[in-house]
């Protein structure tokens, strides 16, 4: 390669490959750039909460309909003084696990037994360890507004 024009085309070409990995050195991205909220992601929101959990006392609240005929039903009462919900703490079973209750008529403010599929064994009223943590599937009930209408419709 003692041609002066190889040369040329040799560092030309290198610089050509190296002018990228030069230009995008470390470039932190900042938190306020993060997300869609456009604000630090350590910030605490100061606005109100957008949903209004319904307050009163377990049972004298009207049961909001499913939204599907699987859905698990929704809590009725605030939970705000039974969290956190750990393994050793949970104040859902003291009324919630009921087995002599599964399959009968409920009267009002009588707590709704948690179904069988929740026991490993139903007559022992032990609960399946892998369901004490009630708030994974059941939420308590909010009054909201829809911030997007739904064009389901049922299957005839």
């Amino acid at each position: 390669m003692s041609n002066p024009v190889s040369k040329i085309l040799l560092l030309t070409a290198i610089l050509a490959w190296s002018l990228p990995a030069l230009a995008v050195e470390d470039q932190a991205i900042s938190d306020d750039s993060l997300g869609l909220s456009k604000t630090s992601v350590f910030d605490i929101p100061d606005e109100s909460p957008v949903a209004d959990y319904q307050g009163g006392d377990p049972g004298t609240n009207q049961r909001a309909l499913r939204s599907y005929m699987t859905a698990p039903p929704m809590i009725t009462h605030s939970i705000k003084d039974m969290l956190p919900i750990t393994r050793d703490s949970n104040l859902c079973k003291d009324c919630h696990v009921q087995p002599s209750l599964i399959g009968t008529k409920l009267e009002p403010g009588i707590p709704i037994p948690a179904p069988a599929t929740h026991y490993t064994d139903v007559q022992k009223g032990e609960l399946y360890m892998g369901r004490w943590n009630c708030i994974q599937c059941h939420r308590p009930q909010a009054k909201v507004d829809v911030l997007v209408k739904s064009t389901f419709r049922k299957a005839r």
